[in-house]
């Protein structure tokens, strides 16, 4: 993510290609298209370059003035807002059609800004195509850019033609090593349990689209805020659900929704208080824990029940291999949201701690004296010695007599008094066992 640069928006009628647009100029498969009308509603947000060029690069929802329902007026009101902010405006057009009534108005609501707008016939597949698009000038918008964004016909002169329009800025700056970023907290959960509106709430404004019907939320968006003194990329992605149980354009959202947890530290995963934890949250959780990122649990909606907390950590502390802290908050009325982003930090900054090998020892002969390793025959698991390895996330070796006599509940038990003794709870553990020199092999936990 990269601050500062000028921005380009993509905003158009609902289904002339934005989406399509917005990947092929950006180079990356970012945002999910499909041909049914409305699958982009947030306000999404990418780095781009071009001939040394960075700018950023932001796809909006449809916008129809004709949708009276409570979503529609949301997506559009979030699309005018990006196209209010852009330095850029890519007004794209359907030639496959006519210009069609709601084109019409939108491009009058949009001529104001007309020397801000270039106007961008996608869908032209053919030199016919092409030839027909160019009868868009008579809108008197300015020069008409005819591209394919399926196929990439025409996208080289269009982004010549922005970065010419770009106000001055630096050169583009690759990503450099994630240890140089800001921390990444992925917000997730199963789908309608209040991620967006959490968003919203610690953003201070309506970032993203909120309302009650489940799945609102389609792509990952990336918003940095200043968390403590310090800078924090949240992002906020599609509601996470079981595999097989949704159609394919939740599908490819729930995928984004795992490549965020991958590349980002902290998950601040979000459950409704009015259900509790449910089956469906701990899946989710899950999945995010196998992606190797950290986990915080919020509780959400708490102005509307208040479950017994005790009985939810352990829950939670039960079936997640992380043990995450909870935090209970109310995107409503503000209650707890000032914990969330200092507790994911906290989860951030443990990662990276370096634990003193002698603090370690002393922790493994009190874990060895409390609980014998376990016994096979006549041979018992000797605990002999526990280092840390690397940081962020934290890994271990512990140096055994005999690795094939370590058993996945003595593991998992070693490792909770780990995360109890040095503050890890949330934070992802690898533990390599290994036999010290002259043992019996190896293994890995």
């Amino acid at each position: 993510m990269r601050s500062g640069e000028p921005t380009v928006a993509i905003v158009g009628f609902p289904n002339v290609g934005k989406s399509t647009l917005f990947n092929r100029l950006s180079g990356r498969k970012e945002a999910v298209v499909d041909p049914v009308p409305g699958v982009t509603r947030d306000r999404r947000a990418i780095g781009a370059d071009w001939n040394g060029r960075a700018f950023q690069l932001i796809d909006t929802g449809g916008i129809d003035e004709e949708d009276a329902t409570d979503v529609g007026r949301l997506i559009a009101a979030q699309a005018a807002r990006a196209a209010e902010d852009a330095d850029v405006i890519l007004l794209v057009l359907d030639t496959t059609i006519a210009p069609t009534p709601g084109d019409l108005d939108l491009i009058e609501r949009l001529r104001p800004r007309r020397a801000d707008i270039m106007l961008v016939a996608n869908k032209c597949d053919d030199q016919t195509a092409e030839a027909a698009a160019h009868n868009l000038a008579t809108l008197g918008m300015g020069p008409v850019y005819p591209v394919s964004a399926t196929h990439g016909r025409g996208v080289g002169d269009l982004l010549d033609a922005i970065v010419e329009r770009l106000p001055e800025a630096p050169p583009a700056v690759l990503d450099t090593d994630r240890a140089d970023r800001p921390p990444a907290v992925a917000i997730v959960g199963r789908p309608n349990v209040g991620k967006s509106s959490v968003l919203n709430a610690l953003l201070g404004e309506e970032r993203a689209v909120v309302h009650d019907a489940p799945g609102t939320t389609r792509d990952p968006v990336d918003t940095l805020i200043e968390v403590e003194g310090r800078e924090v990329a949240l992002i906020d992605t599609a509601g996470l659900r079981r595999r097989g149980r949704s159609a394919e354009v939740e599908r490819a959202s729930q995928r984004r929704s795992i490549d965020a947890a991958r590349r980002c530290d902290v998950a601040l995963a979000i459950i409704d208080a009015t259900e509790g934890v449910t089956e469906a949250d701990l899946a989710a959780l899950d999945q995010v824990v196998r992606t190797g990122c950290g986990s915080v649990v919020a509780v959400n909606k708490w102005d509307l029940a208040q479950p017994d907390l005790d009985d939810l950590r352990g829950r939670l502390h039960a079936k997640s291999r992380q043990r995450p802290p909870v935090e209970i908050c109310s995107a409503a009325t503000g209650e707890g949201l000032h914990r969330l982003l200092p507790a994911a930090l906290r989860v951030y900054e443990r990662g990276r701690a370096r634990i003193p090998t002698r603090a370690l020892n002393e922790f493994l002969r009190e874990a060895a004296e409390e609980r014998p390793g376990p016994r096979r025959g006549r041979a018992r698991l000797s605990l002999r010695h526990l280092v840390q390895t690397a940081e962020g996330p934290p890994r271990f070796r512990l140096e055994v007599n005999d690795p094939s006599l370590m058993t996945r509940d003595y593991g998992y038990w070693l490792e909770n008094r780990l995360r109890r003794r040095f503050d890890l709870e949330g934070v992802p553990v690898d533990i390599d066992v290994r036999a010290r020199a002259g043992g019996k092999g190896g293994a890995r936990r």
